[in-house]
């Protein structure tokens, strides 16, 4: 059995060469330690782990794939794998991260993959230890010496581009095909593209050596290879020439994070995709821009990074915003029913893509702030507060360079940010922010006054669990008096803080008027929400735990 993701990667009938570490992937599949694939960007080492994973099928139960290259893709990928490993289902992603890795160290006759590793300390808390499976790792980073065996990928031997080139393009000159490979550098990326134009155009070998020599004396690599740049401006410039919807397509894609982009996802939240998807995006893999085959949509991160130079300032920054939005609408489509939640994880790496490229271009706005905000909620909901502070933190930066210091938009990122560190128990953290969102609402033009009332809640919560309950008492009684002049003293927000309020006045001794707070409250609460609300049982709770301390007292 596979995951999804893995399920992604069609087999390559092209794939050829790399015998030699296919070989010793092969060797190291009875050792407990992991093995990197270690190489520069362009080299084949995705492809790799997935031709080895497919030829070697029969020998695993399950093959599970996990994209790595960062701490919240990571876990969402690694959570996801309980499905596939039949494990029972749970909204806690920590909690179902932490049954997978039980599983793998308990049973054998598994291959894992972590595709794309930053660097080894991501992996940390997910590296099984004493299970009987494979763990394979690519990176284009090294360092992984201490926690794996490490095989260096470098370019392909000449006999495998020979191959590769014949194949990819149909062609049978295997003399043409030499020079070409020896002038692409055997850079497997620049050989798919080659290859790919070739097979498409009928154009001959040594016909798009001519053609690849006057482009290479044109390009401005700027850090990225020259064969690769070489041969993506060929391909690209006649995908311009006969499709601008492809190359509009392509545009978003640019955007989004490399592998399983959501295209099913976005259709109808998106006005960026062509009407005639298949079209598109037939235009770009069949000049070996895009990955695509039956199950999937991938776009290599090289290719990414030299459509979006062929984009001015002004452009690119159109692009993010218009990108951005259908994240915006296609998440949150999502994100509110615990059984799309699926869908949600999936948007996730794309999401944090294409809001780093805002970031990158300062296109900050309020598609971005919305989108991020929504993810940060998201891990919120799914416990993993790590990934969540991360989120909400970058939304504050974000929000504090597009609308100052002082504005509303950056209290509601230090209020949910704040909200937050008084779940992770960093209650100083919370003050802080809570102190500081209460702050901006006070001093705006147009103080607004129910926000006000939930930042003093707020903050008055965090002081309560801090024991400054005076502070607390305080802080509940402005919230109070700000409700009950908006709501009146028999609505249920108002009877939220009468609650709070009797906590606060409980903690400090003073029973009877705690009483009447829970009492007042359980009978708002009964009339407007019912017996078995989460509001309703709290007051009750309350007025319980008061009853018994009274009795006892």
């Amino acid at each position: 059995m596979e995951n999804d993701l893995f399920a992604a990667y069609d087999s390559n009938p092209n794939f050829t060469g790399r015998e030699d570490i296919l070989d010793r992937l092969r060797d190291a599949s009875g050792s407990e330690r992991p093995v990197a694939l270690v190489g520069a960007d362009g080299n084949g080492k995705t492809l790799i782990a997935a031709e080895y994973a497919r030829a070697r099928m029969a020998e695993y139960d399950f093959v599970c794939w996990v994209r790595a290259g960062d701490p919240i893709t990571l876990i969402s990928d690694y959570a996801e794998l309980n499905k596939t490993l039949g494990l029972p289902d749970t909204e806690n992603l920590v909690e179902a991260a932490e049954a997978v890795l039980i599983w793998l160290e308990q049973y054998d006759r598994w291959l894992l993959i972590f595709d794309d590793a930053s660097d080894p300390g991501i992996l940390a808390d997910y590296l099984p230890r004493g299970g009987s499976g494979q763990v394979i790792i690519t990176s284009s980073r090294p360092g992984w010496d201490e926690v794996a065996a490490t095989l260096v990928l470098g370019t392909l031997d000449r006999a495998g581009s020979v191959r590769l080139l014949l194949r990819r393009s149909g062609r049978e000159d295997e003399k043409a095909a030499e020079a070409l490979a020896e002038a692409l550098g055997d850079l497997p990326l620049a050989l798919e593209m080659a290859g790919a134009y070739i097979a498409w155009t009928k154009v001959s070998l040594s016909r798009y050596l001519e053609m690849y020599k006057k482009r290479l004396q044109e390009i401005d690599p700027r850090g990225i290879p020259a064969p690769v740049v070489a041969a993506f401006e060929i391909s690209f410039e006649q995908v311009r020439a006969v499709s601008s919807k492809a190359v509009e397509y392509l545009n978003m894609c640019a955007l989004l994070a490399p592998r399983d982009l959501p295209i099913d996802l976005l259709i109808g939240a998106s006005v960026l995709l062509p009407q005639d998807l298949e079209t598109a995006t037939e235009a770009l893999s069949r000049r070996g821009l895009v990955g695509s085959g039956k199950n999937h949509l991938s776009v290599h991160p090289l290719v990414q990074a030299l459509v979006l130079r062929h984009l001015d300032e002004e452009s690119r920054k159109s692009w993010i915003e218009a990108t951005l939005v259908a994240m915006g609408e296609a998440f949150s489509a999502y994100m509110e029913n615990i059984f799309t939640w699926p869908e949600c994880a999936r948007l996730i790496p794309h999401v944090l893509t294409a809001s780093e490229h805002a970031e990158e271009e300062e296109a900050c706005s309020e598609a971005a702030s919305t989108l991020l905000n929504q993810v940060g909620l998201y891990l919120h909901r799914r416990s993993y507060f790590a990934g969540a502070k991360e989120v909400l933190e970058r939304l504050l930066t974000l929000d504090e360079k597009t609308y100052g210091q002082d504005h509303p938009e950056v209290a509601i990122d230090l209020n949910n940010l704040g909200s937050l560190l008084r779940v992770m128990g960093d209650l100083d953290g919370a003050k802080a922010m809570l102190e500081r969102a209460l702050a901006i609402e006070e001093a705006a033009e147009e103080a607004d006054s129910l926000k006000i009332a939930i930042r003093a809640n707020n903050l008055g919560t965090v002081l309560r669990v801090m024991g400054d309950l005076e502070g607390a008492k305080a802080m509940f009684q402005r919230s109070l008096a700000l409700d009950e002049a908006a709501y009146g003293p028999n609505h249920f927000k108002t009877a939220i803080r009468i609650n709070n309020m009797g906590e606060v006045l409980q903690d400090l001794g003073d029973l009877e008027g705690a009483r009447r707070n829970y009492e007042q409250a359980l009978l708002v609460f009964r009339r407007f929400l019912g017996e078995d609300h989460h509001y309703t049982l709290r007051a009750q709770d309350n007025l319980d735990s008061l009853y018994e301390e009274e009795g006892s007292s």
